[in-house]
């Protein structure tokens, strides 16, 4: 696209570093949604310090920055308007994708689907250029838009993720019943729990492709975010075993202030004595104590039973986040 200069990045200084957390600041602010996943952020501060570590031959984050203005071609005089980031996992060695452009550049208008359509066509070529591979593109509130730009690269629609939103408190009205079982909960405990919590949740979700097959960098990782409440990450025990557990996560800078699900899990070994639900409420009513009035989760829209649960709880759909897949291979 003329006047928009693409340049790859693999350890950003800090100045790019900055201008792109303002970038994916503004972002946010226009479209009232995370610009960039918590994953990806991290990630980027990772590789900001140098501590991003290579999948094999090839390295674990590329950032593709835009920017607009740039005189001769010169590299760091423009603005930057538009930001990729492409991570390979280190387990399966496939890619995945979000991408950020500036709301001045036209958002998803016009304007803005050039500069998008430019980013993404870098990014598919440095996958190309990396090897090839199965990527995966993620679009936050996805919208037609969002189906036309995927598709016009070669991807498909993978999977649909529901944000679904309640009302807090949970009460009997929204679902609850006098034949919930109690559940023995207990708050996690840093430095203590962090083994047994990893092998419970590495089973509960072995075949979930961002749930599953978490490390204890990662988890470590999240514990040292302003968020992480350990009062709020309430354990069941079961045998001297964690046999599921609900961890919340508080938002009160969104409109409104929210309480997340922010991750729930049952032991297989575990299943079928109502627990997912239990643990449900559980953490809704941490969060209402905590002050929350709205309470909020992300569900896969194929996981039909839990989809259900959810609804009889007294959660509603609130949009939908997209998953596009496609695989690209040198020729």
């Amino acid at each position: 696209m003329e006047g928009l200069d693409l340049a790859v990045v693999t350890i950003p200084d800090r100045s790019v570093t900055a201008e792109i957390h303002q970038l994916i600041d503004r972002v946010t602010a226009s479209t009232g949604h995370a610009a960039l996943s918590e994953h990806k952020r991290a990630e980027l501060a990772r590789a900001a310090d140098g501590t991003a570590e290579p999948t094999g031959a090839r390295p674990l984050f590329v950032g593709v920055v835009g920017r607009v203005g740039t005189p001769n071609g010169q590299q760091g005089r423009g603005g930057l308007v538009a930001y990729a980031e492409l991570l390979a996992s280190s387990d399966s060695g496939e890619f995945a994708i979000e991408l950020a452009v500036d709301p001045k550049m036209g958002g998803r208008g016009v304007g803005g689907r050039g500069v998008r359509d430019a980013l993404l066509q870098a990014v598919v070529d440095e996958v190309l250029h990396l090897g090839g591979g199965v990527v995966r593109l993620w679009s936050a509130h996805a919208s037609p838009s969002d189906d036309a730009l995927a598709s016009a690269h070669g991807f498909r629609v993978e999977r649909n993720l529901i944000q679904m939103r309640c009302p807090l408190p949970a009460s009997r009205g929204t679902g609850r019943s006098a034949s919930d079982p109690p559940v023995p909960i207990r708050p996690f405990r840093p430095g203590l729990d962090e083994p047994a919590w990893l092998a419970t949740n590495n089973r509960a979700f072995a075949r979930h492709p961002e749930q599953g097959h978490w490390d204890m960098r990662r988890l470590l990782e999240r514990e040292q975010e302003p968020w992480f409440d350990p009062n709020g990450f309430l354990l069941l025990e079961e045998s001297g075993r964690i046999a599921g557990s609900c961890w919340t996560k508080i938002h009160p800078d969104a409109d409104p202030p929210m309480g997340e699900i922010y991750v729930i899990g049952v032991d297989p070994a575990f299943h079928g004595r109502g627990w997912g639900r239990a643990l449900t409420l559980a953490g809704l009513d941490w969060l209402a104590a905590a002050g929350m009035a709205v309470g909020m989760l992300y569900v896969d829209a194929e996981n039909v039973p839990a989809v259900s649960m959810y609804h009889s709880i007294g959660f509603a759909d609130d949009h939908v986040d997209r998953a596009y897949v496609g695989r690209f291979d040198p020729s």
